[in-house]
């Protein structure tokens, strides 16, 4: 639920559901919070990367090429279906464990893959068995030997292009001509080293360059990238309306600025650090980052990124530093 904004003795601050209590961490969902150092070796080093373990199931036809297939099974299992990144995109659907249950989405969806293929169905009299391998299978007819199998395995790394009216658009933010130094990495947060020098002589972020850059544009104040963006919301009284970003945020190098102030400056993924599954997904790279107030970063958080939040963050005019 979105929070709502509440007058209290310490200023504004952001409640974490109509009547609750505040809200007892940060709003900035894909970045770490404003207090932690520049630089760590976890976030910044280069990590090993672990494979994301997911179930996967057979799909019929080739969604990979076949685009109106792709779009019905993305229809019918919803986000559990994408295409990954290149060089050789692929489309599959993977499962988190707790999907992969006898009557969980894993095994509901498997048993309708032939219906929305547009195949004779398979059965539904039969539910997912472990076959203690790792895997599982399914039988789809009245031969045990007629089955399928859901196999564990690594799921790629999503694409990061969004669908925009049906054409795969890259997020190419109004920081993308800001100068890379530290490598670029699914699910890294802007606390790598910027290569800037600051003010007090120490070596900026990225997020502390990202905005340092855009104070600089707008004469000292931080703008927000997604002025007059609006998404739903709920009023003080739980009532359903509608938000809208304001184009002038809260600088949260201002010590009178509550750390979860809604009108906070804060650096956004616009492709989110994990994808759906809790997989790795969105990078560091500054094309990816945008400038927006805490409410509407939580409203963002875990989702596919909007077709309107790309439209309108693609058309923003690159910064000069």
């Amino acid at each position: 639920m979105v929070g709502v904004v509440v007058l209290g003795f310490g200023g504004v601050v952001l409640m974490g559901a109509c009547g609750g209590a505040p809200d007892p961490g940060p709003l900035d969902s894909c970045a770490t919070p404003a207090d932690t150092p520049t630089e760590t070796s976890s976030e910044c080093a280069e990590p090993m990367e672990d494979a994301c373990m997911r179930y996967r199931i057979p799909l019929l036809g080739n969604p990979s090429m076949d685009v109106a297939l792709r779009g019905e099974y993305i229809a019918a299992f919803g986000s559990a279906c994408y295409m990954s990144e290149g060089p050789t995109p692929t489309f599959n659907c993977f499962y988190k464990e707790e999907d992969m249950t006898p009557k969980g989405k894993a095994c509901t969806d498997a048993q309708r893959i032939a219906e929305v293929y547009g195949a004779a169905p398979y059965s539904k009299d039969y539910t997912c068995q472990p076959d203690g391998k790792g895997n599982y299978t399914l039988q789809v007819g009245p031969d045990p030997a007629i089955n399928i199998t859901i196999t564990y395995e690594d799921a790629p790394l999503q694409s990061s292009l969004i669908e925009i009216k049906t054409v795969p658009t890259e997020v190419n933010g109004p920081y993308r001509n800001l100068v890379e130094v530290t490598p670029i990495k699914p699910d890294k947060g802007f606390y790598c080293s910027s290569g800037q020098v600051g003010a007090d002589g120490t070596t900026m972020s990225q997020r502390e360059w990202v905005l340092e850059v855009n104070r600089k544009a707008h004469g000292g104040e931080i703008h927000s990238d997604l002025a007059g963006f609006t998404w739903p919301c709920e009023d003080e009284n739980c009532k359903p309306t509608t938000c809208t970003e304001k184009l002038v945020l809260k600088d949260p190098d201002d010590e009178e600025t509550p750390r979860y102030d809604p009108d906070r400056a804060e650096v956004h993924h616009v492709v989110p650090r994990k994808d759906l599954r809790g997989c790795r997904w969105g990078t560091n790279a500054y094309k990816n980052a945008a400038v927006i107030s805490a409410r509407l970063n939580q409203h963002l958080k875990n989702k596919v990124p909007p077709e309107k939040e790309v439209t309108q963050i693609n058309k923003v005019p690159a910064y000069t530093p």
